[in-house]
């Protein structure tokens, strides 16, 4: 008989980015797989909107944690609002992006876009691994992206952050195995998320629904370091690998130019 997550992971499970795109369908398939539920981001109405959800729909506990994750020193007050819940499942997924040409970028806009790709995922692990470690189970996934599989010009900072997501995912895995401990590199292509729209990218036709992408990561989950998301970006990730990278760079960066406006 197959282990519910709950008796796989525990009752609770953190969610950051959870007002919006894949953090909201993590959230809403975890609660209807009967875990309870943090949920955290900026936006405090929509987190206690989705929360009020969850516990009429499902039946859990759902606690809406209004937090910036850019902000210095936010893992005391997140660690206090968390309090004694054990968080036996970590979904690191909150992110934002730019599009431009990296010179004009905001520098600001940039060093918080690492500063939540890479130093608040890398604080989060680190906090909540230690008692999965102590009770023998858990499972942590970060959010990377496609783009995090190589580099892409005019979204310089954001492919390179989410390389850091991949990596350290992946590293992860490798540590944590036959620790009771379930790592997992998330790779999404585009999505039908905010993104696209905060940033003017526009929507590719082969974009998936948070949804889709939400059940490819849970059934990787537990069995592989890393998983990609839709055949065409697995296709993409697969000839690069095999093309010198003078010639991938040439090839994404014309693309991305002409689909960007750049």
């Amino acid at each position: 008989m197959q282990m519910t997550l709950k008796q796989k992971y525990g009752e609770w499970a953190l969610v950051t980015g959870a007002s919006s795109g894949i953090g909201r369908a993590f959230a809403r398939h975890l609660a209807a797989e009967g875990m309870n539920v943090i949920l955290v981001a900026r936006r405090k109405d929509r987190l206690q909107q989705l929360a009020v959800e969850l516990q009429e729909k499902h039946a859990v506990q759902a606690l809406a944690v209004a937090l910036d994750l850019t902000s210095e020193g936010f893992m005391p007050e997140l660690a206090e609002q968390v309090g004694s819940r054990d968080v036996g499942l970590l979904i690191n997924n909150a992110g934002f992006g730019s599009v431009g040409f990296f010179a004009d970028n905001d520098p600001e806009h940039e060093a918080n876009m690492v500063r939540l790709h890479c130093l608040a995922t890398t604080a989060l692990a680190h906090h909540f691994i230690r008692p999965m470690l102590q009770r023998g189970k858990g499972g942590i996934i970060f959010v990377g992206s496609i783009v995090g599989v190589l580099p892409i010009p005019y979204i310089a900072t954001y492919s390179a952050t989410k390389a850091f997501d991949m990596f350290i995912g992946q590293a992860l895995w490798y540590e944590m195995r036959g620790k009771g401990i379930d790592v997992l590199a998330l790779a999404p292509g585009g999505t039908k998320t905010e993104f696209q729209r905060l940033t003017r990218e526009p929507e590719s036709p082969l974009a998936a629904s948070p949804e889709a992408v939400v059940r490819t990561g849970m059934r990787a989950l537990g069995k592989r370091p890393y998983v990609i998301h839709g055949w065409h970006n697995k296709f993409v990730a697969f000839c690069a690998r095999f093309l010198p990278a003078k010639i991938t760079l040439q090839l994404i960066g014309g693309f991305a130019s002409r689909n960007m406006n750049i």
